[in-house]
């Protein structure tokens, strides 16, 4: 039985709007999503740290870099119980109790400084799964999942031999319904009045010509979907 996909439950805003179609001769190139630099491990708490997942991460390796990120927010926190614990004018009594002190202001503060698991598109189920990795160890982690969007620019890639096969073909076309016309013997119902042969023959005309003269935009914007999961100790 196939496993049912944690990004089923996620809710997300559209934003899409219905794009215009590109003609035959254009295509879509995508461009990888833009993020902030990946801060540094030993950065301070002010900075956010961020495990970004794509498609082709391992699981266990983007796990492993979670770990890690946390393990700094711990030493970080520990550091002022050390520098308070080498005081040597202090009985051993006051140091094991400003040790237990410690130890819970340490828990406290790394648990304030939150890791962030991010991705989009097709990389969203993965981050899921490793975000369920450590909401499964509650009593340890803590876990919270956000669901929100980010706009991305696409370039438009113009084919010349594409763009000037579809002009040739329309002239074509536009050649072989004034044959037909010529050969025609039968009056029309109406003057207004165009079969559905020549109407279809218009269209074609009408589509080679925009082909000649349409200007297409060097690139486009979408939105993409972005799932983030914050995990700090407990």
């Amino acid at each position: 039985m196939a496993k049912r996909p944690l990004t089923r439950d996620l809710q997300f805003e559209k934003k899409n709007q219905d794009m215009v179609k590109l003609p035959k001769y254009a295509r879509i190139q995508k461009r990888p999503i833009p993020h902030p630099p990946i801060a540094s491990p030993y950065a301070g708490p002010s900075t956010p740290k961020t495990v970004y997942i794509s498609s082709s991460t391992p699981f266990m390796s983007a796990v492993k870099r979670v770990q890690k990120l946390l393990h700094q927010t711990e030493k970080r926190a520990m550091a002022s119980v050390h520098l308070s614990l080498s005081n040597k004018t202090k009985t051993d009594r006051q140091k094991l109790a400003q040790m237990a002190e410690g130890h819970e202001k340490m828990r406290k503060e790394a648990g304030q400084e939150e890791i962030f698991i991010k991705a989009t598109g097709r990389a969203m189920e993965k981050a899921m799964r490793v975000g369920k990795w450590f909401g499964e160890r509650e009593r340890e982690y803590v876990t919270r999942v956000k669901t929100g969007s980010v706009i991305v620019v696409d370039d438009v890639v113009e084919d010349e031999e594409g763009r000037k096969k579809v002009v040739e073909e329309g002239e074509k076309i536009e050649k072989e319904g004034e044959e037909k016309k010529k050969k025609k013997k039968e009056e029309e119902e109406s003057g207004d009045t165009e079969s559905a042969g020549s109407k279809s023959a218009a269209k074609k005309r009408k589509r080679a010509a925009a082909a000649e003269t349409e200007e297409l935009p060097e690139s486009r914007t979408r939105w993409v979907n972005v799932v983030e999961i914050a995990v700090t100790y407990k």
